[in-house]
């Protein structure tokens, strides 16, 4: 299909829709609001919280007159999508979701220009996720036309942006966070910009309304704004009378950009025209971003050491946007199958130590991942005094551990909301085996963050047993455990040091603490 070089209209609705599958009354709701979108001219549909889980997705899959890229995260939380219009002059080059379902990225082309659209559902109760977010821009050094919509749960300027609302504890917290996000980006609020002097509520509910759903766009983009401005949504009948879609309005954005002088493909899509891959998409939740693969990869530390593989850090670091998307279609195929290739078996450390370098990034994220459920809480608690203390610390030198303790452990891992993902089952294929036992490499951050569930779960176990007042520390970065107990229970406690040692197949060192 033919670009044309003259200016071309392009019209971007976001909207919460509150989940898209099926209303109480049984119809369906992605049906009526497909036909307001049609109503509203829509070239681009930036939804947010579809609530769609990995066994809904097909509500999203095959829209007709729409393609659709969204993220899949919880039947009844969180969750976006971007719908794009058949037959507007729409190239698709590559996207990332967030892995806890709060974003979308498209790197796509329209007309004769670039995009990078970028849909947000900001959970309240997420204090992380634009700042991901943040960092994941900011790395990539986006081309072209940025657009950042959606429903941030928050206002920006309250005095004109809410009445009588009564989520203003939490709002104010999330309101510093957007703040700090849409100026390390330098980002424009459109509708606060075009008009002023207008409140522009989308979202009501009883007597509260507010201006939780933006656009955002870099200030050199927003002369070419046509229009911004929320829409009421229509009204559908129910067997109680006629209800709104949503308690959000839709929110219309107009653009009139000039076609690129010059075209050139991102980086983080420049690897992919030369990579086969022609899987059906993955629709499971808590998928590996590109986000994580790039703070990785920036964070590993500069080496000499020459890998298995001979590629170097340096060489990894050179090439960080182009192999993101590469290396995240890799660890998927690794999760989603549980297989862990030979050449990356390879990758345990040679006679000198050193790592593959895909190996490393791996299973730095995994560790990351893993220490979100391994942090410490730092509410006040209410110490009894004891007679006695126990320090219990890993032995230094090489470990394994038993393949039962591993999945016990990875099991107990208590459930945080919200919710990121929770699923290390590849841990049992990617760490080398020793019949029952799976062996922990001295060098890789993925073995700290073991230790630390190891004694996190030796003490929830100690704590189950109590008959007493014990009180159990967990010193993170010491890779210790503190156990206040009284003298006549120490016994005890040494009986279930003696026995997790032959339960875990970990080698612990324990005594008395010094005085």
């Amino acid at each position: 299909m033919m670009e044309s070089s003259k200016h071309q209209a392009l019209r971007i609705v976001s909207w919460n829709t509150m989940g898209i599958r099926y209303t109480k009354e049984k119809s369906s709701k992605l049906q009526l609001v497909l036909d307001d979108l049609a109503r509203l001219k829509a070239d681009v549909a930036f939804l947010q919280e579809t609530h769609i889980g990995p066994k809904c997705y097909k509500a999203l899959e095959d829209i007709p007159g729409w393609r659709s890229y969204f993220t899949v995260h919880h039947p009844r939380s969180k969750g976006v999508a971007i719908l794009i219009k058949k037959g507007t002059i729409f190239r698709y080059l590559c996207h990332d979701e967030d892995y806890s379902g709060g974003y979308i990225v498209l790197f796509c082309r329209f007309h004769a220009q670039l995009y990078t659209l970028v849909n947000v559902y900001n959970h309240q109760a997420d204090r992380d996720m634009l700042g991901r977010l943040r960092d994941y821009l900011t790395a990539i050094n986006t081309k072209g036309v940025l657009v950042v919509g959606g429903d941030f749960n928050t206002v920006l300027d309250p005095a004109f942006d809410r009445r009588s609302s009564a989520d203003q504890a939490y709002q104010s917290s999330l309101r510093s966070i957007l703040e700090d996000f849409t100026q390390f980006l330098s980002l424009e609020d459109v509708f606060a910009l075009r008009h002023p002097m207008e409140e522009g509520f989308t979202r009501s509910q009883s007597q509260s309304h507010s201006r939780l759903d933006m656009f955002f766009l870099p200030e050199n983009i927003t002369q070419y704004v046509k229009k911004c401005k929320n829409v009421k949504g229509t009204m559908r009948k129910s067997t109680t009378g006629n209800k709104r879609i949503s308690d959000h309005d839709p929110l219309v954005l107009e653009l009139n950009i000039p076609p690129l002088l010059e075209y050139k493909i991102p980086e983080v899509a420049s690897m992919l025209t030369g990579f086969k891959h022609d899987g059906a998409p993955d629709r499971r939740a808590g998928k590996i971003n590109a986000a994580e693969i790039l703070n990785a990869i920036r964070s590993l530390p500069d080496s000499q050491q020459q890998p298995p593989d001979k590629l170097s850090v340096y060489d990894y670091k050179k090439n960080d946007l182009p192999l993101t998307e590469i290396l995240k279609i890799n660890y998927n195929l690794m999760l989603k199958n549980k297989y862990v290739p030979e050449c990356f078996v390879e990758s345990l450390p040679n006679s000198d130590g050193s790592f593959n370098i895909d190996y490393l990034i791996f299973t730095r994220i995994l560790a990351k991942r893993l220490k979100v459920f391994l942090t410490p809480s730092f509410r006040k608690v209410n110490r009894v005094s004891h007679s006695g203390c126990i320090v219990v610390t890993l032995a230094k030198g090489p470990q394994k551990i038993k393949r039962t303790f591993l999945q016990e452990s990875l099991l107990s891992l208590k459930h945080i909301t919200p919710i990121p993902p929770k699923d290390f089952s590849i841990l049992e294929n990617l760490l080398p085996k020793s019949h029952d036992y799976r062996k922990l490499r001295q060098g890789c951050t993925l073995t700290t963050n073991i230790f630390t569930m190891a004694l996190k779960h030796l003490g929830n176990k100690i704590k189950a047993t109590s008959k007493s007042s014990d009180n159990i520390s967990i010193c993170n970065h010491r890779q210790s455990l503190l156990i206040y107990t009284d003298n006549e229970n120490i016994g005890r406690i040494l009986k279930l040091l003696k026995e997790f040692n032959k339960s875990s197949g970990l080698i612990i060192n324990f005594s008395p603490k010094p005085r």
